[in-house]
């Protein structure tokens, strides 16, 4: 504690510890806030922890769970709970990293909390492997490739402006926006092989993903302007 307030300039003391945890909690929200609007210096990154702030407490900016702890069941669940507030489109999910080797606790307590679903538990509390999400994501942009050549079309942004008609954008719109969520999936998994980076970059690469991003984000609100407008929808 003596540490926390040389390094904060606060004044805690142990017998008022819980206005001391209160402030810890609070920096570690404080990460919601810019830099620019908050100074990165009053703020917490990481925080080493027995059984506090593993249950109760919630912040979508707590991406990370390290875990060397033997844990079980609710305390399991509760504690990896702690990461999977979702903040946007850039954290779908949190990341846990176990260094107890923890699987076969964490499937007892996944098919546990699943009710009538246990069957299907895995499905439902765990995001796919790495190899999967990978191959779903070169999947959609092969539904893209496939899309722009049925409208005789090269599958490269410049080419987006020359789709005919409202309902082939719109098409593009559902296409790109299931590439566009599947690589962000993709960008949180930690370990990706040389290999599995090299399958992304080849199946789209940064560059032209940006320019698909750009002329989505330009048709959507386009199109979003037409559906504004009464009695007019796409045609």
């Amino acid at each position: 504690m003596a540490n926390f307030n040389q390094q904060y300039g606060t004044n805690h003391k142990i017998n008022e510890f819980d206005l001391y945890y209160q402030d810890v909690q609070q920096r570690i929200k404080d990460q919601k806030y810019t830099n620019a609007d908050h100074p990165h210096k009053n703020k917490i990154d990481i925080v080493i922890v027995v059984d506090m702030l593993l249950t109760g407490f919630d912040s979508k900016f707590l991406n990370t769970l390290y875990v060397d702890k033997n844990l079980k069941y609710h305390g399991l669940i509760q504690a990896f709970s702690r990461t999977n507030r979702v903040l946007n489109d850039s954290k779908p999910w949190g990341n846990i990293l176990d260094f107890r080797g923890q699987e076969t606790e964490v499937n007892a307590a996944i098919e546990l909390f699943s009710g009538a679903a246990k069957n299907c538990a895995k499905e439902i509390w765990l995001v796919d492997s790495a190899p999967v999400a990978v191959e779903k994501y070169q999947k959609a942009v092969e539904k893209l490739d496939t899309f722009m050549q049925g409208k005789g079309l090269d599958c490269s942004p410049s080419e987006v402006a020359n789709l005919k008609g409202d309902i082939a954008k719109a098409e593009f719109i559902n296409h790109f926006k299931t590439v566009q969520k599947l690589k962000t999936k993709i960008e949180q998994y930690t370990k990706l092989s040389d290999e599995q980076q090299q399958g992304i970059e080849q199946a789209l690469s940064i560059d032209n993903l940006r320019g698909f991003k750009s002329a989505y984000l330009e048709i959507a609100k386009d199109l979003k302007r037409k559906q504004d407008k009464d009695g007019e929808g796409i045609e």
